[in-house]
C-alpha cells in the first residue's frame, strides 16, 4: 500500500506574534502549507481583534488562499492571590475563546495546563546558563486541592467545548501539570472527558524526559494535533526538524501506526527570522526559507521510512 500523502500546516504566530494575522495567513499559504493555526493570547484579542466582521474576513481569506483552519491556541488561565491555598480558573475567559473558535470554524482548541499555583518559573530555555533553577513555595499551599482544581476546571472547559462541537487538546510544557505522556494519561483518567486529547509537541516533551515517539504510541488516538520542531533535549527550543536530536523517522512511523490523519503543523519559534514573544515584529523572509526546508526534510524522512 502506498504511503499516505503528508499534509503540512504552520502556526501563524511565528509570522506575527500579535494581531493582525492576515499577512501571516497569506505567507503560510505561500510557503506551501495546507492548514494554519491562530492564537488567542488574551481576552483583549477577542474583544479588539476577533470581531464578528473580522472573523468573516479571516474565513474568507483562508478560503481564497486554499487553507484550512486546523486549530486555535487559547489558554485556560489560572490565578491566585497572596495567602490563597489554591488557584482559580478563568472559565468565563475560556468559554469566550471556545465561542470564538467555533465561529471561526476551528475543530479544535488547544490549551496548556498551568504552572502549580501560577508560580513564576525560570524558562527552560535559560537552563544551560542558569547556575540554579528553582521556584519558591508557600507553606499554606494545598497541592492536592491545586491539582484537583486543574482537573475540575479542565473538565468544565471540555464541557464548554463539547457544547460547541470542539475537541480540546492539551499542549505539554516543562514544569506545568502536564509535561509528559504520563501526566497527560493521568489527566485523561481524572477528567474522563471524551473530547480531551493531546497536542503532540516533541520539543516540549524531549527536554522533559519523554522519548517523543513513545508518547505517540502511548497516547494513541488521543493525539489530536501536532506542533513540530526540533531541539537538543536540553531546552524547549523550537528549531526546524533536522537541526536537533529528535528521531523524525521514528515519530512519523509512530504517527502512521496510530492512524493519525491530522496536519503536521510546524511551530518554528526559534529559527532565523521568526516572530517571537521576546521580539514581536513580523517575521522576516528567513522564516519562509526555514518552513520550506522543514517540509522538504519531513518529506524526505517519510520517503526513508517507506523506502523498503
Amino acid at each position: 500500500m502506498p504511503p499516505v500523502p503528508l499534509s503540512f500546516g504552520s502556526t501563524v504566530w511565528t509570522f506575527s506574534w500579535i494581531p493582525p494575522y492576515e499577512d501571516g495567513i497569506r505567507r503560510v499559504a505561500a510557503a506551501g502549507c495546507q492548514s494554519f493555526e491562530l492564537s488567542i493570547w488574551n481576552r483583549e484579542a477577542i474583544d479588539s481583534y476577533y470581531t464578528k466582521q473580522r472573523i468573516q474576513d479571516l474565513k474568507s481569506l483562508a478560503r481564497d488562499e486554499g487553507l484550512t483552519l486546523s486549530n486555535i491556541f487559547c489558554n485556560l488561565n489560572f490565578s491566585s492571590k497572596p495567602g490563597d491555598k489554591s488557584s482559580r480558573a478563568d472559565l468565563d475567559g475560556f468559554r469566550k475563546g471556545v465561542e470564538t473558535a467555533a465561529e471561526l470554524g476551528s475543530p479544535l482548541i488547544t490549551t496548556s495546563t498551568p504552572y502549580p499555583f501560577g508560580r513564576e518559573i525560570t524558562p527552560i530555555l535559560r537552563r544551560p546558563i542558569s547556575q540554579l533553577s528553582t521556584a519558591d513555595v508557600e507553606p499554606q499551599w494545598n497541592w492536592t486541592a491545586e491539582y484537583n482544581q486543574c482537573v475540575d476546571s479542565l473538565a468544565k472547559a471540555c464541557e464548554f467545548a463539547a457544547d460547541a462541537r470542539l475537541k480540546v487538546a492539551i499542549e505539554p510544557h516543562p514544569y506545568r501539570w502536564v509535561n509528559s505522556a504520563q501526566s497527560m494519561a493521568r489527566l485523561l483518567e481524572r477528567t474522563g472527558s471524551p473530547n480531551l486529547g493531546f497536542n503532540f509537541d516533541p520539543s516540549h516533551l524531549f527536554p522533559s524526559g519523554d522519548m517523543p515517539h513513545f508518547t505517540v504510541l502511548m497516547l494513541g488516538d488521543r493525539i489530536f494535533n501536532t506542533h513540530l520542531s526540533d531541539n537538543d533535549g536540553q531546552t524547549n527550543a523550537h528549531w526546524r526538524p533536522g537541526r536537533g536530536k529528535i528521531d523524525w523517522v521514528a515519530i512519523l512511523s509512530a504517527l502512521e501506526a496510530i492512524g493519525y490523519k491530522g496536519p503536521l503543523t510546524l511551530e518554528l519559534e526559534d529559527v532565523p527570522g521568526a516572530s517571537h514573544w521576546t521580539h514581536t515584529d513580523p517575521a522576516t523572509r528567513e522564516l519562509e526559507v526555514e518552513l520550506k526546508k522543514s517540509i522538504q526534510f519531513l518529506r524526505d524522512q517519510y520517503s526513508e521510512l517507506h523506502a523498503a
